[in-house]
């Protein structure tokens, strides 16, 4: 068996063990990522207007590294962050 390659993402170490290459940053993956950082917006959403404020915490943590890992860029984060605020205050 040969030798396990690291590689670090962001703050997140991966251990590969085989011999297969190692992934590489790509456009599908910064896709995926904001895919998944739109559903979690959701989440959150639906976290907030229940009032169940730890949860829509842990959703908000999720979409920011979802966001990260997409590299929105960050003049767009304030934006994105406005349409959940929005939300939270409707009653």
């Amino acid at each position: 068996m040969s030798q396990p390659v690291v590689t670090n993402e962001g703050n997140v170490a991966r251990i590969h063990r085989t011999s297969a290459p190692v992934p590489q940053e790509s456009n599908a993956r910064n896709e995926l990522a904001r895919y998944i950082s739109q559903m979690v917006l959701d989440l959150e959403r639906m976290a907030n207007t229940a009032n169940l404020e730890l949860l829509a915490y842990f959703l908000a943590m999720a979409r920011a590294e979802a966001d990260t890992i997409a590299q929105v860029p960050k003049d767009k984060q304030p934006e994105h962050e406005a349409q959940t605020q929005a939300l939270y205050h409707a009653e």
